[in-house]
């Protein structure tokens, strides 16, 4: 968070999940880690899961030409690589599996969008959006969009 308060003797606590060092010595190199509690901080963290839903709106902005392109491009913008064929079959299936989930049940769309202070952009489909944020989420919570190799 940009406005964190931060103390020199211990790190925020969503930063000590993500091994931040103490501040009361200078640290060359940060140890590397990957651990559970990481994945449920990216996957439920507020601040997060309105990044997911930011992200969702500005790749249907982005390359509004299909959900495959649009899961393609979110994808190379979170681990920086192109998606394998599978990943996006499973990135793809996931987004029609919540999709037809949110349709059904508008209510639970509207969920999606109580998180975070930005509001949603109105031009673009409630259901899509919020579908995909969940799929945005999932790519976010990718070790390769957090951990640096």
């Amino acid at each position: 968070s940009l406005y964190t308060f931060l103390r020199r003797t211990s790190p925020p606590p969503s930063m000590s999940v993500f091994d931040a060092p103490s501040r009361e010595v200078c640290t060359v190199k940060r140890e590397i880690t990957n651990t559970p509690l990481q994945a449920l901080v990216l996957l439920n963290d507020p601040q997060f899961f309105e990044a997911s839903r930011v992200l969702a709106e500005r790749i249907q902005i982005e390359k509004p030409e299909s959900i495959e392109k649009s899961i393609e491009y979110g994808f190379q913008l979170c681990t920086s690589r192109i998606p394998s064929n599978d990943e996006l079959q499973i990135l793809k299936e996931f987004y029609d599996k919540q999709y037809k989930k949110f349709k059904s049940n508008p209510k639970l769309a509207d969920q999606v969008f109580k998180n975070g202070r930005k509001k949603r952009n109105r031009s673009l489909d409630k259901y899509k959006t919020a579908a995909l944020t969940l799929v945005t989420n999932t790519m976010l919570n990718h070790d390769e969009a957090y951990l640096k190799r």
